[in-house]
């Protein structure tokens, strides 16, 4: 995303303005939590391991003092509730975290940059406290660092349970081009749990979101479970409307749109919105229409719907679609004007959203797509495809704005005709659009939805679902396939339906050394899913790992890896001149990436070599570090392929490229640009190779997969066959848990539900102290993601010490922590 797409949201629900924006109005309010308190921000920078739980200390204050405080700053002035939450730290560093959160509030709108360093400072000094992860989340929010926003958001509401953070954190997906991911938070099972102000912020993400994706139809079904009654005044009804006049703009709909762009102006009586540019730019482009039309008949043309009453058919060359002109429009993410959201804030003078209102009309059928097959949303990469072309196929049903008001009010939206190779796919759904049509009454024109917020919810979920279904299906499709939809749902809790590609670590997840992993194999053989696999090892090119993994019984394919070296390479490309040397650590295999990424290579620091590549060689020695060391004082550029200070092999741990790097970094006083995990380079070539819309890492290092995925926003898979133990798992830092804890590979097959670090049936954890407890008799799976659950929970706490944690258990779980290496005490 380039600056000019990048939303500008302002955090405390007070009008984004176009000189605080890029692009044009694109009126993201954002509302305060609580009074003065700067949206409970707090943040980190990425990258660095967040400080334990339970150490923090009064001398910190020396070594990262943060940006400076001025001395009229008072902690007094931070709200009384989020100073109780200080109360976990030492006097001292109470004090200074809380002085950085009122200057996070205080500077946030004028200064997002300034507000999110002082979070980060506060952050530094208490990263186990819920209200200073939240305030680094949106103050990186605000700040327009999606990855680091989404990234402390999922922390804060790991430590609070904050429900309100949901639709920030969904909006981050849209920040960062993510569009499906932040409609697979709406529409699961958290995302429909949320009631009241925080479901109309889910949906006012899950609007945006589907604009981004080209579906406004669909944006303009899931507003339309709210309260459109107009006459509302207050933020709350402003930014609904408002982002219910967006998706009826991107829809093609734009004289609808100027009607709730009304109504959404009389509603904001703080201004929160742009509601009035927008208006007004409106009102511009029409004064255009009708200069170049009065042009086009000075110069002779014939008005011919003028001379008979009849209106002129359209041209396609000429008429602008519905989805074209919502791209013309700049809006929060990519291509969606629905404004960001807003944590929930009481409004005594609002209606609840949810309330419902007697008489309501059912919504207008003619808002979803036009029926064309039944098709999951969770289907191949050709449903997305077919999607995207229904989302376009409106585009000859938009009323020019010169027809008369009676035709206007009449005639549109008509559903799309098919597409020629399309009507027998259509036919076997044909009743589906029938019973539609009796339950839901179209609309008149602009007509007042006032009552449409009315319908019994289930209705309305399943009023999205079906939209989400309205696709073309594939040229080739057999109409018969539509009668396996309804056993999809029973599906939908496996791996293979949630994730489209698996970013599997190869040492101690896949094989270890020359012997593949147990279970690793069958299991690889027996998913459908798409599989990359992401490895840190430089050494070998992707070649010779794809032979490596057929040897030892896998399918594999060149194209199939994507190795730390391809990324060090292209890191070396991006940052030097073609033609530059650099000199090369590392195998042959190293050097010959960094030659296909157009860099010269050589061994010796007498060269003059511009960059340094570092990378796993069994032949590394003195003599190659010491060119190293010469080359990175004189000033060369230094690239690690990896930091991993291990590597697995059937022998057990070897020492690592990462060991390697350190001896390079004592020697030099120097730090390295890093191309693989944990950091996000790696990760993003993985993501972009599989061209997937939900990946999943699957890995055995908490400090490099379960780390790399976080940096990413992706979620992740820990396989306990590799280096990260239980006992490491438990003790984890927020940035290196991992969503889901399995065995080996075989746990790909199980219920994802049941392997998620959660609360797990069967199983009892307690805590004391640091003392943490299990009994049960439950499924085996949900052993380890139940104990971690607990664990985290105590440690972010502030109940529990990381680094003194001892389990105790009882009957089959003493016996499975015990296989699994857990030192369980009596």
């Amino acid at each position: 995303m380039n600056d000019r797409d990048r939303p500008r949201r302002d955090g405390r629900g007070e009008r984004d303005t176009r000189d605080q924006r890029d692009s044009r109005g694109q009126g993201g309010p954002r509302g305060q939590r609580r009074g003065g308190q700067g949206d409970r921000q707090g943040g980190g920078s990425r990258g660095r391991r967040p400080d334990r739980p339970g150490r923090e200390r009064a001398d910190r204050g020396s070594r990262q003092p943060g940006p400076p405080i001025p001395d009229e700053i008072s902690a007094s002035d931070l709200d009384p509730e989020v100073r109780r939450d200080l109360l976990t730290l030492d006097k001292a560093n109470a004090e200074i975290v809380a002085r950085h959160l009122v200057m996070v509030s205080q500077v946030l709108l004028d200064d997002p940059a300034l507000a999110l360093e002082h979070a980060r400072a506060a952050r530094a000094r208490a990263s186990r406290v819920g209200v200073v992860r939240e305030t680094a989340g949106i103050a990186a929010y605000n700040a327009g660092e999606w990855q680091e926003a989404a990234t402390e958001l999922r922390a804060a509401r790991r430590i609070t349970g904050n429900p309100s953070l949901l639709p920030l954190i969904a909006d981050c997906e849209r920040g960062l081009g993510r569009p499906e991911r932040a409609v697979e938070i709406a529409r699961g099972d958290e995302g429909r749990a949320l009631k009241g102000e925080d479901a109309t912020e889910m949906r006012i993400v899950e609007a945006g979101a589907r604009i981004d994706l080209g579906e406004p139809e669909k944006a303009i079904v899931t507003l339309q479970m709210e309260n459109l009654k107009p006459g509302q005044v207050g933020t709350g009804p402003a930014r609904l409307f408002y982002a219910y006049a967006s998706a009826l703009q991107a829809a093609g709909r734009r004289e609808d749109a100027i009607t709730w762009y009304m109504n959404a102006a009389a509603a904001d009586a703080d201004d929160v919105t742009d509601a009035e540019f927008r208006l007004t730019e409106l009102a511009h482009d029409d004064e255009q229409s009708e200069e170049e039309s009065s042009a086009d008949t000075g110069r002779g043309g014939v008005d011919e719907a003028a001379a008979t009453g009849i209106p002129a058919p359209e041209d396609p060359a000429t008429t602008t679609s519905p989805r074209a002109e919502s791209e013309t429009v700049p809006v929060q993410s990519k291509t969606s004007d629905v404004p960001a959201p807003a944590p929930a804030v009481p409004d005594a003078g609002a209606p609840e959203p949810n309330a419902p209102e007697p008489n309501a009309p059912e919504p207008n059928a003619s808002e979803p797509s036009a029926p064309e097959s039944s098709v999951p949303e969770s289907s191949a990469p050709e449903t997305k495809a077919a999607d995207a072309g229904a989302a376009d196929t409106p585009e000859t049903r938009s009323v020019a704005p010169e027809q008369d008001d009676e035709r206007s009010q009449a005639s549109y939206p008509e559903p799309a005709e098919p597409e020629a190779a399309e009507p027998e796919a259509a036919e076997p759904e044909a009743a589906e659009p029938e019973a539609a049509d009796e339950s839901i009454a179209p609309l008149e024109g602009t007509a007042d939805l006032s009552a449409t917020s009315s319908y019994v919810e289930q209705d309305a979920t399943d009023l999205i679902e079906s939209a989400d279904d309205l696709v073309a299906p594939p040229a080739d499709a057999e109409p018969e396939k539509s009668a396996t939809v309804p056993a999809a749902p029973a599906r939908r809790n496996t791996f293979a339906d949630r994730y489209d590609a698996l970013l599997l670590d190869l040492d101690g997840t896949v094989f270890a050394g020359h012997q593949a992993i147990p279970n690793a194999k069958e299991t690889l053989e027996g998913l459908d899913t798409a599989r990359f696999f992401v490895t840190n090892n430089a050494s070998r090119r992707p070649s010779e790992v794809a032979a490596h993994l057929r040897d030892l019984g896998f399918e594999a394919s060149a194209e199939m890896v994507v190795t730390s070296a391809q990324t060090g390479a292209r890191l070396l490309a991006e940052h030097l001149p073609a033609g530059s040397r650099a000199l090369v650590v590392g195998t042959d295999g190293l050097a010959q990436e960094v030659r296909e990424a157009g860099i010269a290579v050589t061994r010796s620091a007498d060269d003059g070599p511009a960059a340094v590549i570092q990378g796993h060689s069994p032949d590394t020695g003195w003599a190659q570090l010491s060119e190293a060391a010469l080359a990175i004082r004189a000033g060369a550029l230094w690239v690690a392929t990896n930091v991993d200070a291990t590597l697995p092999s059937e022998r057990g741990l070897l020492v690592g490229n990462g060991s390697m790097v350190a001896a390079l970094r004592n020697a030099t006083g120097k730090e390295p640009l890093v191309a693989g995990k944990p950091a996000a380079p790696l990760m993003a070539d993985a993501i972009a190779r599989a061209g997937g819309s939900a990946p999943l890492v699957v890995g055995d290092r908490l400090d490099t997969d379960i780390e790399g995925g976080h940096s990413v926003g992706i979620e992740s898979v820990l396989v306990l066959t590799g280096v990260s133990t239980v006992t490491d798992l438990l003790a984890a830092p927020p940035e290196q848990r991992p969503t889901y804890v399995v065995d080996d590979l075989a746990g790909l097959f199980e219920d994802v539900d049941a392997v998620r670090v959660a609360p797990q049936p069967g199983w009892s954890v307690t805590v004391d102290g640091s003392t943490i407890t299990v009994a049960g008799d439950g499924d085996e799976i949900g052993l380890v993601p139940a104990l971690a659950s607990a664990t985290w929970k105590a440690i972010d706490n502030g109940t529990a010490d990381p680094e003194e944690l001892r389990i105790r258990a009882e009957g089959e779980a003493r016996a499975k922590l015990a296989s699994l290496g857990v030192a369980v005490v009596d």
